[in-house]
């Protein structure tokens, strides 16, 4: 064989050395003949399709290989809702509530909170059983066969999965989630494998708006204690779009959720709500989580607290002392320093503390009822029969702190105002909805289609007339009427959570000419957008305030104090305490030892400081969560640091000399949910 390879070589070479020796001649025949050079490019090199066919389908990095073999996850993996179900039943959040909380939280059964429409403890939810996990993994069917995976040698509960179940790095709780996860699932399986991947919070944001994470932690603070503020951005808002639930899907649950918003009657949002519960379940969208529980203390010598989680911080007009250094004087020694006093603008607890005591709303939060709302700058309201035009009869002698006199056109451009300030640092989003539509939620909607949200150069830009135009839609939606003492409200549709939405601080009243005066809007449809998008070190009213509450603000020291004084001259029950000084400590060891000296009344305790402050409890309030109140305090003779939640207070009948009262048990007004990406992009 050798041999031949050496004869062909021979033959080889006495070919090129002829080819040596031709004539010159042949030359001019060569290029014409032999040289078809600038041809192979446009006819044999399709070489430009080869990383075209080849390039993976956008191969996930959170889905190892992106395929079913044992080492990654199809981008379809969790469209299986035999795989959703078998992440559900995987979660242990007992070990949340121990590990995490200390024992002071409770599980989420449903989105909505207790005392929401919607909210059933009876409702169906997922609870810790591997077992069950392995009985759905088996029916499901990722390789879309139609066999069921535990008879299907190519599908999951054989071949296994790898994929990444990512966090924000610093997040501890959102790791260990992770982390349960990653260990239940590999018992129940060991070709199960999630690897727990910490992301900066700006690459994790964007990855989840990117819809590349397959399975995520999703968080939601409420901004009105309504069940729509809930149940909304899980499904079709903000988190059902990161999810990509299918359009099918979509669609019935905005079907139950245009339904539920519509309707005024708690109880009938109620019944329409359980079959959102039901159908959220059925599919396992996601899985809540839990509801930390309340935590916290004040001295023994305050009466009159009321603690409705709603509230941004207290509420201090009914409280009163009996004991402490100053009885005149309410002090809550804080972390927080309020950003701004505009009550169109503030949307921080902090701002909102001090908002809430000396401006009104037209309505307020009965007591400590989440759901239930009392007359407040409104006398009564009536609502029309199809709940989109709401008219409220304005209280009449009711003072300003500066002395004016509050009619129906100050409340109307107070909400006009609001909506045309808008922007999305604000919490104005949550009014414009009512009023102009669901989706369109900031006034730049109605200019120009939302191009110059959150801009005022931008939307300043637009033609004139649509600027008037749109600000002319604002007023004829908020009408007053100050011979008839009354303000008309026309929606675009109807809205179940109107009276939540307005109870709040942005729906304050402020006194129309002491505004303009200090360098507010002036009421005119040609110069609104100059106001647009206000930031809290432009606004004129950021340091300074002027409501109708019961007390009035005396002085603001950033980063120190705020002081508020007694209204004299309010319109209802005056204050019981003369004056309340909120104090910006930041270190935690200074607000414990002014308690500990009387100084303070109450004080910002950090979870992992309770024990320190646990062993001065004398009395503890237990929430009653049929009663959906806390029961009256009884002695606590001994503490024990070392267990968790209520076992670490013995209660008994002998008073106790210890000087805090406790109040615990309470379930909070944010929670995170595990929710599932549809479709891995």
């Amino acid at each position: 064989m050798r041999k031949f390879y050496w004869l062909i070589a021979l033959v080889i070479v006495a070919s090129l050395a002829l080819s040596a020796c031709t004539t010159p001649a042949v030359e001019t025949e060569a290029p014409v003949v032999e040289e078809p050079v600038a041809e192979e490019p446009v006819v044999e090199e399709p070489v430009v399709e080869e990383p075209v066919a080849e390039e993976p389908v956008a191969l996930n990095p959170y889905l190892g290989s992106n395929k079913l073999d044992g080492n990654g996850a199809p981008a379809t993996f969790f469209d299986d809702i035999h795989i959703r179900r078998g992440f559900s039943y995987a979660f242990d959040w007992q070990t949340v509530v121990d590990e995490i909380y200390q024992g002071e939280a409770v599980q989420s059964k449903v989105l909505s909170l207790v005392g929401m429409p919607g909210y059933d403890p009876d409702a169906p939810f997922y609870t810790m059983d591997l077992e069950k996990a392995a009985e759905e993994f088996k029916l499901a069917d990722v390789d879309k066969d139609g066999i069921p995976a535990g008879e299907d040698p190519d599908d999951v509960w054989e071949m296994g999965f790898r994929l990444q179940m990512a966090y924000n790095t610093g997040n501890t709780t959102r790791q260990i989630y992770a982390e349960i996860m990653q260990a239940n699932l590999a018992t129940i399986n060991e070709k199960f494998t999630v690897e727990v991947l910490g992301l900066p919070w700006p690459a994790y944001l964007a990855a989840q708006r990117a819809h590349k994470i397959p399975i995520m932690t999703a968080g939601w603070q409420e901004d009105i204690h309504d069940a729509h503020n809930w149940y909304q951005p899980y499904t079709t808002g903000t988190y059902g779009n990161r999810q990509n639930l299918p359009d099918d899907l979509k669609a019935q649950f905005k079907a139950l959720l245009d339904e539920g918003v519509a309707l005024v009657d708690p109880a009938a949002r109620h019944e329409v709500y359980k079959g959102f519960n039901q159908l959220y379940f059925d599919q396992a969208v996601g899985i809540p989580v839990v509801l930390a529980t309340s935590h916290g203390y004040e001295q023994k010598w305050i009466e009159g607290r009321v603690l409705n989680p709603i509230f941004s911080g207290d509420y201090y007009p009914t409280m009163t002392k009996t004991g402490g250094a100053d009885l005149t004087t309410i002090v809550n020694a804080s972390m927080g320093d309020t950003d701004t006093l505009d009550p169109a603008l503030a949307y921080d607890t902090a701002s909102g503390e001090v908002i809430q005591n000396v401006y009104e709303t037209l309505v307020f939060y009965d007591g400590i009822a989440t759901d239930k709302f009392i007359p407040q700058l409104a006398e009564s309201w009536t609502t029309s029969e199809d709940g989109t035009v709401w008219t409220f009869t304005i209280r009449q002698v009711v003072k300003f702190h500066d002395g004016g006199d509050l009619t129906p056109s100050d409340v109307a451009y107070s909400f006009q105002r609001g909506l045309l300030q808008g922007g999305y640092s604000s919490p104005q989003w949550l009014l414009a909805e009512p009023f102009f539509g669901v989706g369109m939620d900031d006034i730049s909607g109605l200019v120009d289609d939302f191009a110059s949200a959150d801009s005022r150069e931008t939307l300043v830009a637009n033609p004139a007339d649509k600027l008037v135009a749109a600000c002319e839609t604002v007023k004829s939606k908020i009408v007053a009427d100050d011979a008839a003492g009354t303000v008309t409200m026309t929606l675009a549709q109807p809205w179940g959570p109107f009276l939540a939405t307005i109870a709040q601080s942005w729906g304050s009243v402020m006194d129309m000419e002491w505004t303009v005066a200090n360098g507010g809007w002036d009421g005119s449809c040609d110069t609104w957008q100059n106001y647009y998008a206000m930031v809290s070190a432009d606004d004129p009213f950021s340091p300074i305030a002027n409501g109708t509450g019961p007390y009035k603000l005396d002085h603001w020291t950033p980063g120190e104090e705020t002081v508020l004084v007694r209204f004299d001259e309010y319109w209802g029950e005056p204050a019981k305490t003369e004056r309340v000084a909120i104090k910006i400590i930041s270190e935690f060891g200074t607000r414990f030892a002014m308690m500990q000296a009387g100084e303070a009344d109450f004080i910002d305790v950090p979870v992992e400081q309770r024990p320190q402050v646990d062993i001065y409890v004398g009395e503890i309030a237990i929430y009653d969560p049929e009663a959906n109140a806390y029961k009256d305090p009884v002695p606590v003779c001994s503490v024990n640091t070392d267990l968790l939640g209520l076992d670490r207070f013995e209660v008994c009948e002998t008073e106790s000399d210890q000087p805090l009262t406790l109040y615990y048990g309470r379930p909070g007004l944010s929670q995170d949910v595990l929710i599932y990406n549809f479709l891995v992009e």
